[in-house]
């Protein structure tokens, strides 16, 4: 089913938009227009659809074991297929035969060693995509069969089968605040939790076209959430400057994040055959080779160890966490350090120790995925408060409300002071509200095997990418007023269904005064703006939107004083509204800002500036683990109803009450968009979502049996949007794309559990672990725990 967060998983949310909590303020006007949305330039085709005379078709032969040692390759019979131009293996890179964005651990082609299903062994170029995949298929490998290990944490004992020769602890990451081990507590949970990872089901799937300039300059268009990554590979694989490689975002089909760092390899591989042949090629992946090859969200295996008082109030928590980073290292480190951080929650808890550790298997690697990593963290968090509320014997609302950070405990696990106002209270409440809690449980419901249930998550999310990846922490952006008034915008963070563009239409239009509708937002295009970093972490509006800010403060700096000689007054006197340029406190006396544009025209005065933004520097000790990881942060709360059969161990997932600390609506529209798609997207995770995986293979590679939500499985979503928490976005607006997921899952497993009144530690909550969590007094439980353990096997193996 289609999901909100993009325009791959849109159509089918239902979504009752419930209370307004909030007034629109002065960014009132630009919310609900119905045409209002961004106008954005640039390709409007998807790369499926992109063609070129003398265009090339690329395909891929890989590996069909996880784990051994290359010992020949012949492309004889693959060249031998009518229409082939070029078969290429590892030999024939002319620059690095390096794709890995953060370690230099995974080549584009193999050259001797095989760590995952899906490792390539050759590209092919072909007149038609039916003779390249043709001849992919006929290159013939010969390979020797090595030790494989597909559990994280059987990769990190002595004496497991190595991955990479310097072991399989990639990283490790803690968080030590108080001591642990001296705190008294009178009741105390212990837990192992296995959270499985998830398929991103963009509905196009990864792609782009390589337009080579001879040898010296190549055009790359892709389907991609990261033009910058795209140039650094595509230029390490050629041997050329960064300068000398264009990439152009493609309007794109869904990310989720699984268009942030994977995108580089198609890209790498199209661009190296285009070089070869001296011709454009297109390199668009079948869905089952894009499920087989592509990142997915990390598997973790979660220990806990919480205490707490008898009148219900945390006195510890040990959180001890392995993250499967598959074959190769990707972002799992970038993944592990947030999950690092955020494990214990919203959460006032004075003695903390978080160890998280990030192993190399032979599975499919992880990548990033909406949440990086705070999803799973979270839902096991969430499970234990829920089982601490029961051994003190209080309400989970209840017990959460004791613990929860507020104005007066406002430090988080790492010590990092919150600015006030801390709204996490006030989700939550808000959240329960909605939900009717009161009075769900002040009635009867009767017994039978259709049981209902309500359950909380709730989470803390920081809004900008983590101090280790401070340095990416930028955008630039380029704002041109033309001689008629009509404004061109040029970002370098990108749109992939997310309203990202919308927001900086919106920004702009209200920086200048103008109506959206005469604002032009352009695709990114690296060679017309900055290196801004990626567009990850719910920073593509916030970072795009103080560098566009920034770029119009410079170009006021031009066109105020034009605009105050033809009102007559002093520039500092100028004010833009309405598409007009006024006297601050003399509404009567005006002139269009159109007029003021064609003035700065005809002087020849610059009418364009090229903004910048960082985030604040901050202090973060990866030591201990304490300090600043965020600029700031987001809080979200979601209560779901599920109704549960509980002989069948099917669950339907009816309402979901959403309550969001948004800092300052800047969309209403996309902004609800954004919270429906994130809703329906952590149910599909939390219940259906398996990645079946049978050493190392993805044994259900298409959406016939991967199963997503479809629109009959979406629930009702009632959104609470609480403003005014402080926020250093353009005009104090905090993403919503990741925190509108993190809690979902969460609320659905508590809900489950308190339907049926026993634990469950796996996710997702698929039937066969429903059902076998229910034990042996279900008649079908012999069936559901052989299943279950095939569930349980797989959700080690995943990834971010």
């Amino acid at each position: 089913m289609p999901r909100r967060d993009s325009g791959a998983r849109r159509k089918a949310v239902r979504s009752d938009h419930g209370p307004r909590t909030t007034d629109h303020g002065p960014l009132g006007g630009c919310h609900e227009r119905p045409d209002a949305r961004a106008k954005v330039a640039g390709s409007t085709r998807y790369v499926a659809d992109l063609a070129l005379p003398g265009m090339l078709h690329a395909a891929a032969a890989v590996s069909p074991t996880a784990a051994a040692r290359l010992v020949a390759l012949d492309t004889a019979a693959a060249r031998a297929v009518a229409g082939v131009v070029a078969v290429l293996t590892a030999a024939d890179i002319p620059g690095a035969n390096l794709v890995g964005v953060i370690f230099p651990d995974q080549p584009l082609l193999v050259a001797d060693r095989v760590r995952m299903v899906g490792d390539r062994l050759a590209v092919v170029a072909a007149r038609s995509p039916e003779a390249a995949w043709r001849a992919a298929a006929l290159v013939e490998a010969t390979l020797e069969p090595l030790p494989a290990v597909h559990d994280p944490v059987a990769a990190l004992a002595a004496g497991a089968a190595r991955v990479h020769d310097g072991g399989n602890l990639v990283k490790a990451f803690r968080v030590a605040r108080g001591d642990t081990r001296r705190a008294r507590a009178d009741v105390v949970v212990e837990a192992v939790y296995h959270v499985g990872g998830q398929e991103h089901a963009y509905l196009e799937p990864q792609g782009c076209l390589a337009i080579p300039e001879g040898r010296t300059r190549i055009t790359i268009v892709a389907s991609c959430q990261c033009p910058f990554y795209v140039q650094q590979a595509v230029a390490r694989v050629l041997g050329l400057p960064l300068a000398a490689v264009r990439v152009e975002q493609a309007p794109t089909g869904g990310g989720f994040g699984g268009k942030e760092d994977y995108p580089s390899e198609p890209a790498a591989c199209a661009a190296v055959l285009a070089f070869a042949t001296g011709r454009p090629v297109r390199f668009v992946l079948p869905r089952e080779l894009d499920m087989q090859g592509s990142t997915k969200r990390h598997a973790m295996v979660i220990r806990h160890r919480w205490g707490a008082s008898r009148d219900g109030r945390l006195r510890f928590a040990e959180v001890d966490t392995v993250l499967d980073a598959g074959a190769y290292a990707g972002i799992s480190t970038v993944v592990g350090e947030r999950a690092n951080v955020s494990a214990i929650g919203p959460y006032h808890v004075p003695n903390v120790l978080v160890t998280t550790r990030v192993a190399y298997t032979d599975n499919l690697f992880g990548g990033a995925f909406r949440g990086f990593g705070a999803p799973q963290v979270t839902w096991a968090a969430e499970a234990t408060i829920d089982r601490l509320a029961r051994a003190v014997g209080l309400d989970p609302l209840e017990f959460r409300r004791r613990n929860v950070l507020d104005d007066r405990r406002r430090r988080t696990c790492t010590g990092q002071l919150l600015p006030r106002p801390v709204l996490a209270r006030a989700c939550l409440d808000r959240a329960a509200e909605l939900a009717g809690w009161d009075e769900f449980h002040a009635r009867e419901r009767a017994a039978g095997p259709e049981r209902e249930g309500l359950g909380i998550g709730l989470a803390l999310y920081g809004c900008n990418l983590h101090h280790g990846g401070q340095h990416l922490d930028r955008s630039s952006a380029v704002v041109i007023v033309q001689a008629d008034g009509s404004v061109v915008v040029r970002v370098g963070l990108t749109e992939i269904g997310q309203g990202n563009l919308t927001a900086c239409q919106t920004i702009a239009a209200q920086a200048l005064g103008v109506d959206p509708a005469v604002v032009q937002v352009w695709q990114p295009d690296t060679t017309t703006v900055a290196d801004s970093g990626p567009t990850v972490a719910s920073r593509g509006a916030h970072a795009s939107g103080m560098a566009i800010l920034d770029a119009v403060r410079r170009l006021r700096a031009r066109l105020d004083p034009v605009a105050a000689e033809l009102l007559g007054c002093r520039p500092d006197q100028v004010v833009l509204a309405n598409g007009r340029a006024a006297i601050a406190g003399e509404p009567g006396r005006s002139v269009e800002v159109a007029a003021v544009a064609a003035e700065m025209a005809a002087r020849r005065i610059e009418a364009a500036a090229t903004g910048w933004y960082r985030s604040r520097p901050r202090r973060f000790d990866a030591e201990s683990g304490l300090g600043a990881p965020y600029e700031s942060y987001a809080v979200a709360c979601h209560v779901a109803k599920v109704h549960v059969d509980a002989e069948l161990g099917l669950i339907r997932v009816a309402e979901v009450a959403a309550a969001h600390d948004v800092g300052r609506v800047i969309h209403r529209g996309a902004l609800e968009g954004q919270i429906e798609g994130g809703v329906v997207q952590g149910v599909g995770w939390g219940t259906t979502e398996r990645l079946a995986l049978e050493r190392g293979r993805l044994a259900n590679p298409s959406f016939t049996d991967y199963l997503i939500p479809t629109a009959a499985d979406a629930p009702k979503v009632t959104i609470a949007v609480l403003e005014g928490a402080p926020s250093g976005g353009p005009f104090g607006a905090k993403g919503i794309g990741e925190p509108s997921l993190i809690p979902a899952a969460a609320a659905v497993r508590n809900a489950v559990v308190a339907a049926l009144g026993v634990e469950i530690d796996t996710l997702p909550l698929t039937p066969p672990t429903v059902v076998a969590a229910l034990g042996d007094a279900h008649p079908f439980a012999w069936v559901a725990e052989e299943e279950n353990e095939d569930a349980r096997s797989a959700a080690a193996p995943a990834s971010r």
